[in-house]
């Protein structure tokens, strides 16, 4: 399998699983992606999920020989239903999503990081989008999401210029939100997930919600008018403030 998942309750894991490619994407991971995500996301032992690659390298990209032969037997728009598709689902999880990027993070495998919530990077790793250098556009779904998280100036530099990102550009920019030593990365991630998990759990996932419905550009007033005051009504916010006021008496 291709995609693979690992259950380690409270984090749930998702393995791109063809080292022998450096887990470049064919259009079978794009399609079973979002498939296992919200799978993990439907599981109520999971809370939090990570992304890594198999082989210690997180994604060299799509597989352009693939690319090529849907290009030359004329079902390019085939390929790229099943891209949109993958991205479409990505952004239907709810619970955190952190990407341990290793060695590379190329292209697509760099859209995939970005699909999550925090991505932790090796201090060796090369991340980058070179789909113009091949004369590729990247997908539309993937290009909302590095505006949002890069905004306008990054997201037009790294589309247009192809170039593999400088260190200090990936932290400036929010595309890599810490940096460890290349050995460290799968751990800190591991141990990243935790430290959230000592937060609300609820109020975590209110939270992304609401940045999804900031980044959607649509956002739902009602969802919105009601989300502080359900934190409030949670057993979980009562127990941590009763525990806050009796620390600070």
């Amino acid at each position: 399998m291709k995609i693979l998942t690992k259950i380690e309750p409270p984090i749930g894991w998702i393995v791109f699983n063809r080292p022998e490619a450096m887990n470049a994407f064919d259009i079978e991971m794009w399609r079973l992606l979002p498939e296992r995500a919200l799978e993990l996301d439907r599981d109520p032992q999971i809370e939090v999920i990570i992304m890594r690659g198999e082989g210690g390298v997180f994604g060299a990209g799509a597989d352009i020989k693939e690319l090529l032969d849907y290009a030359e037997r004329g079902e390019s728009q085939k390929y790229a239903e099943a891209v949109n598709y993958c991205f479409s689902g990505l952004a239907r999880v709810e619970k955190v999503m952190i990407a341990a990027v290793e060695k590379y993070a190329l292209g697509g495998g760099c859209m995939v990081a970005l699909s999550c919530d925090l991505r932790v990077a090796g201090k060796g790793a090369k991340i980058g989008i070179p789909l113009v250098k091949l004369g590729l556009a990247v997908e539309p779904l993937g290009i909302k999401r590095l505006f949002d998280v890069a905004g306008a100036g990054f997201a037009s530099e790294f589309l247009l210029m192809g170039d593999v990102i400088p260190k200090e550009k990936l932290m400036a920019s929010g595309i890599v939100n810490f940096f460890v030593e290349d050995e460290r990365v799968v751990d800190f991630s591991k141990e990243l997930a935790l430290k959230l998990l000592e937060n609300g759990r609820y109020a975590l996932k209110i939270t992304k919600s609401i940045l999804k419905q900031y980044t959607l550009g649509s956002p739902d007033d009602r969802f919105l008018a009601k989300a502080f005051a359900s934190c409030m009504d949670t057993d979980e916010f009562k127990e941590r403030a009763r525990r806050f006021c009796k620390r600070t008496k």
